[in-house]
């Protein structure tokens, strides 16, 4: 059972740098920064801190610290919602993002936090 939990733990703090190399890639788009706009990058600022550093890592601590059927239940529920806002993301990005078409390494970047976070429900679930 801890083999799991460290597992789970592992990838949640995959998930919090995969997430920080995605916003960290993004100053080198071009033009980037000028398009976005202060008021943009201010106004989801906390939002991002919440989801990119404070959830993940939070998780990545509970889930060596839990008792066995709350640490299931949280990481089924959070893995599940990462996953599908992931999808979200990707799928709604080219839409109403600054750019058309995200670059490769974007999207390499979110691929791979989808599917770290289908591995947290995963190994969430088959515990």
């Amino acid at each position: 059972m801890e083999d799991v939990m460290i597992r789970i733990s592992v990838l949640w703090i995959f998930f919090a740098v995969a997430n920080t190399a995605h916003y960290v890639m993004l100053f080198f788009e071009p033009d980037i920064m000028q398009k976005a706009g202060a008021d943009a990058s201010s106004r989801l600022a906390i939002v991002e801190a919440f989801t990119n550093w404070l959830i993940p890592l939070t998780m990545a601590f509970l889930s060596v610290t839990l008792g066995d059927l709350v640490n299931r239940y949280l990481n089924m529920a959070l893995g599940g919602l990462f996953t599908l806002l992931g999808i979200i993301h990707i799928a709604v990005c080219p839409i109403v993002h600054i750019s058309n078409r995200p670059s490769v390494h974007q999207l390499l970047i979110c691929i791979s936090t989808i599917i770290v976070a289908a591995l947290i429900f995963w190994y969430a679930w088959s515990w």
